[in-house]
């Protein structure tokens, strides 16, 4: 009798870590799934619950396209090789 209580342990024992396994796999789909849907979320605006993200240039255009960089920064010189 005492061998038949414990393979109905040893029976139970391996059927709760199979189904422990098989939990944590079905949660790690999961989990990817969600980052992947809401990695594409963010790419798509039109999915990005009526938000616009575009960025309007509102400045004149004296304001575009003046100089950012002064004149004696940034010129050019050639390369010589050591």
């Amino acid at each position: 009798m005492f061998i038949l209580k414990f393979l109905l342990i040893l029976i139970i024992a391996f059927i709760a870590t199979i189904g422990f396994f098989v939990w944590r796999v079905f949660r790690g789909f999961n989990n990817a799934r969600k980052h992947f849907q809401d990695m594409g979320q963010q790419d798509n605006p039109s999915r990005n619950n009526g938000k616009d993200p575009s960025i309007i240039d509102q400045r004149t255009p004296e304001e575009a396209n003046r100089k950012i960089i002064p004149d004696n920064e940034g010129e050019y010189v050639d390369y010589e090789d050591a």
